[in-house]
Formats: structure tokens, C-alpha cells, sequence
């Protein structure tokens, strides 16, 4: 669930980058690409950003901020996970970043099967054993709740989707970790679902069956209209959105390769006047030792 209500904290923890194939970036109606509502966000908040001076560029200054790189690596997140739902089998209806009507949050991806609907939040990954309890999960020394508002947003899509749902059933809650190193949670959490990505494909898959063909038609056709979600605006065409993402991804890698560089031949240079400031001690180390 992504919100952009000022004063969020950003999202920190980069994924595995990921290459955005062109057929994904083919918009569901209503709704966008995997990852467009946190790929605004971050081009809105970078476009106020001064650009960076040569001598930066040069020494591989980051054109993006700390709070910008989280957003980046927010959005890839969601790109991977969009990849992962774009393979499911025939019989699936994928959308991605979808206004929740009455609320400030979109909703990462839905997904709805011949096993049930799922509400999916994409989250990067942790490089160390990700543990937690029932109503957080700890990144770092900060308590993220998580939990807490994939089930909120459970309940609302349900809500929402409440006139076609049949009555026993409730829009199903999944956290899907990209990449983590490993999960431990103290307990497993009610309600909700936390799987890595590369688990979730064939999760999804093997839910038994509890909507019928005509059942998930009618769920399909409620998404499918405007009127069930909030709309937002959508300033730049998907194509040109992500083109700036991707510009951007190039230059946060190049400014990385430079510092990269720049470490090495840091590192290289030292090595060497230290060897020329030694090599006399040595020698004469040596020459000492051998007239004794």
C-alpha cells in the first residue's frame, strides 16, 4: 500500500534491480503500470531538486537524495513484483496501482483468480533476517506497520467490492518481500500473508478454488469500473513516466560506478605511497639482517 500523505517517512532498502519489459508498462483501466503511483511521487518530489554541478557529476554525486533513492527503490520493488504477476496463467486479472476510494492510498496490485482476490504490497528487501511480531515488522531500528495497514486496506477493497463479493468472502492480505535474505516472524501474522517473491507465483497458483467463473467476471467488471476507485490524475502518459525513471535509474548507477571507481583508485594510490614511504625501512631492514 503506497500513501503520499506529507510527512511520510521514506521507504528505505533496496531491491534487485530489475528490467521493466515495455509490455508491462501497458496500463490495466482503471489503474497504471507496476509502480506508478510511487514513480510520480518520486519524479515529483526530484523535480524541484537543483541539478548537480560538474565536479559532482564527476566524483559520482547521487542525483537523487536519500528520501528520492527510497521512492527509486520503492518503485523497483513494485516493478519486480509487476513482472512476477505479469506470468501468472490464463484465468488471472493483474492491475496495479489503484486509488482506494475515501482514503490517500493506492493499493500496490490486485489479483484476481479462480482462488480467491488478493490485495499485494510490494516491500524491498532486508539484508539481514527480517523477524517480527503481529502488528509490525521491524526495518532496522524502526517498527514499520505494515501489517496494520495491509489490513486496512484489505478492509477497505472489500468494502468496496462488497455488492459482487460473495458473503463469506473478504479480499485476501499478501506482503511480498523482494529478495529478503530470510523471514523469521515470531508468529504468523492473522490475516495477512508475508512470502518472498520468488515463492509467490506459485502461491497464488495454488489456492484452491473458491470463486466460480461467473463469480470472478462480475469481481472483474466492478474493477474494471472508474467509479469504484478514487480517480487520480494522470499528468504524463505511462510511457513517458517510466522513460524518466528509467533516466533516472542510469544516472543513480553511474554516479555509483564512479564513486566505486574513484574508492578503487583511492585505495590504489594509498598502496602505492605506502609502499614507496616503507620500501627504504625494508631495505634496510634486510641489509641489516644480513651482515649479522
Amino acid at each position: 500500500m503506497t500513501s503520499l500523505r506529507p510527512g511520510l517517512p521514506s521507504r528505505d532498502h533496496e531491491p534487485a534491480a530489475s528490467v521493466m519489459p515495455i509490455a508491462t508498462l501497458v496500463p490495466s483501466a482503471p489503474g497504471g503500470f507496476a509502480g506508478q503511483s510511487v514513480v510520480e511521487e518520486l519524479l515529483r518530489q526530484h523535480a524541484d531538486r537543483p541539478a548537480r554541478s560538474r565536479i559532482a557529476r564527476t566524483l559520482g554525486a547521487s542525483p537523487l537524495d536519500a528520501n528520492e533513492l527510497s521512492w527509486l527503490r520503492a518503485a523497483q520493488a513494485e516493478m519486480i513484483v509487476g513482472d512476477i504477476l505479469g506470468r501468472l496463467p490464463e484465468g488471472y486479472s493483474v492491475y496495479h496501482s489503484l486509488p482506494i476510494r475515501n482514503t490517500a492510498f493506492w493499493v500496490d496490485h490486485l489479483v484476481v483468480g479462480p482462488g480467491g482476490i488478493f490485495s499485494i504490497n510490494s516491500k524491498t528487501h532486508w539484508d539481514r533476517d527480517l523477524t517480527g511480531a503481529l502488528r509490525s515488522i521491524p526495518i532496522n531500528d524502526h517498527a514499520m506497520p505494515y501489517l496494520r495497514d495491509a489490513r486496512f486496506e484489505s478492509a477497505q477493497i472489500t468494502a468496496l467490492l462488497g455488492a459482487v463479493l460473495p458473503a463469506t468472502t473478504v479480499v485476501q492480505s499478501v506482503i511480498v518481500l523482494v529478495n529478503p535474505h530470510k523471514i523469521l516472524l515470531a508468529r504468523k501474522p492473522d490475516a495477512v500473508t508475508v512470502i518472498d517473491s520468488p515463492r509467490l507465483r506459485r502461491w497464488l497458483v495454488a489456492r484452491p478454488r473458491v470463486f466460480s467463473a461467473e463469480q470472478q467476471a462480475a469481481l472483474t467488471a466492478a474493477i474494471d469500473d472508474p467509479a469504484t476507485w478514487r480517480a487520480a490524475a494522470q499528468p504524463l502518459a505511462p510511457a513517458h513516466l517510466h522513460a524518466r525513471f528509467t533516466a533516472l535509474e542510469q544516472q543513480v548507477a553511474a554516479a555509483r560506478t564512479r564513486r566505486t571507481t574513484f574508492a578503487v583508485l583511492a585505495g590504489a594510490a594509498a598502496a602505492t605511497v605506502l609502499a614507496v614511504a616503507t620500501s627504504p625501512l625494508i631495505v634496510a631492514a634486510v641489509e641489516y639482517l644480513a651482515v649479522r
